[in-house]
């Protein structure tokens, strides 16, 4: 990929490392709020699995295949209002939209790459300033390897 910023001669690293930090600081803060999109998701479940009991079933199906003859007519109906040089258009454009909202995601991602570095405390500083927050549990230990005996 092609760096868009100027910043590449005061970085002590290359873009991709930043950026690279940058999804391992996006995607820790998206694990963070983990819990609470599962709560919320299991009051839907219960929320849907309440609705479900109190409907019976037969009424389930006509509305299913009222929706289905009602998808198939609209089906037929846009096929035949389909103009391939429109479509091929479309596609140019959202294709050049989608590579300029990925070198722009891209160059975010090696700004908050740099910002997560820089914010990570230094050797230098005591064991306590180093410590995770009390908030996240501790990463799980890998498993013991096992070796396999070395066939003769």
């Amino acid at each position: 990929m092609t760096q868009t910023t100027n910043k590449n001669d005061e970085r002590a690293y290359p873009s991709a490392f930043y950026a690279a930090a940058g999804v391992g600081d996006l995607a820790y803060q998206q694990l963070r709020r983990l819990p609470e999109v599962a709560d919320k998701l299991r009051d839907k479940a219960a929320e849907f699995a309440d609705r479900a009991a109190s409907t019976s079933a037969p009424q389930w199906k006509a509305k299913a295949n009222e929706y289905g003859a009602l998808a198939t007519s609209k089906a037929a109906e846009l096929t035949a209002k389909v103009d391939p040089v429109v479509i091929r258009d479309s596609i140019v454009t959202g294709t050049q939209q989608a590579a300029e909202k990925a070198a722009k995601f891209y160059d975010t991602l090696v700004t908050r790459g740099e910002q997560a570095f820089a914010q990570q405390p230094a050797e230098s500083e005591p064991a306590a300033a180093q410590a995770p927050a009390e908030d996240v549990p501790p990463a799980a230990k890998p498993a013991a390897k096992r070796t396999t005996p070395k066939a003769k």
